[in-house]
């Protein structure tokens, strides 16, 4: 029986001990207001972009430093332009302009941000059998805020942001918060679900199993490349798997023999 398929009939069975949620891109959709801070900022400082490619960039470095207070965004700014092909051939100071711009809209635009139609549903079902964990290089504070304006926070037994997390992921030390409740445990108890490749690889390296979520920044490919333990287009689709309600994607079906196929 291939990875996939055992990960879905742990999850049927409620034999999980604890399932670890990202925020951003997985629980929260940022998809509309970063491609808002991307196009508004962009179009008034002229630059064009080829969309797919900066989205994919630009959601990986928010992915990385939404977390960080300016002032450090700021001294690391040089590094991170580096990782921004729309910003190549600008000078530093408009490079800078609109860097922080775009970071500045996108935590104005993020606040009003909703979520994703199946998460309500999927963490009532996995709430039955598991404890519920996020961890976030989002801000704790900024999480608690979206849980508990959606009436979702009691959800989950610990939210771990970037200020109550020891490292980021991708080290597999970004998910030791969570497994630290217990006195004894077994890694493969514990669930990833992330859409960005270092969810994928922080829950790896710690032994526990993983999912990887196409909803958020991520492209299904990106995602495949970490080899996830199950891969999916959204948490929907996952509480579709695991109720076995019928999935009309192939391709969906065909992402839980990824582990199969080595």
């Amino acid at each position: 029986m291939n990875n996939g398929n055992q990960l879905l009939n742990k999850l049927r069975a409620g034999s999980l001990r604890g399932i670890i949620f990202d925020f951003d891109g997985t629980i929260l959709d940022v998809r509309e207001p970063l491609e808002k801070s991307i196009n508004e900022v962009f179009t008034y400082y002229k630059v064009d972009v080829d969309m797919d490619t900066t989205f994919q960039e630009i959601g990986a470095l928010l992915e990385t430093i939404q977390g960080y207070p300016l002032p450090k965004v700021l001294l690391e700014s040089f590094e991170i332009f580096k990782h921004i092909t729309a910003l190549e051939g600008l000078t530093y100071f408009k490079q800078l302009r609109i860097a922080i711009k775009t970071f500045s809209k996108y935590l104005e635009y993020s606040k009003d941000a909703t979520l994703y139609p199946g998460v309500k549903p999927i963490l009532k079902k996995f709430k039955k059998f598991s404890d519920l964990y996020i961890v976030s290089h989002n801000k704790t504070e900024t999480i608690m805020n979206h849980l508990e304006n959606e009436g979702i926070d009691k959800f989950f037994k610990g939210v771990y942001g970037s200020d109550k997390i020891p490292v980021q992921k991708p080290d597999p030390m970004a998910l030791q918060p969570p497994i630290e409740n217990y006195e004894t445990r077994k890694r493969n108890e514990f669930l990833m679900i992330g859409d960005m490749p270092s969810d994928i690889i922080a829950g790896r390296e710690a032994g526990f199993w993983t999912i990887g979520i196409s909803s958020g920044v991520s492209k299904k490919e990106i995602l495949a490349e970490q080899r996830p333990d199950l891969l999916i287009n959204s948490l929907d689709d996952l509480l579709k798997l695991v109720e076995k309600k019928t999935i009309s994607e192939s391709n969906i079906q065909k992402s839980i023999k990824i582990k199969s196929e080595e």
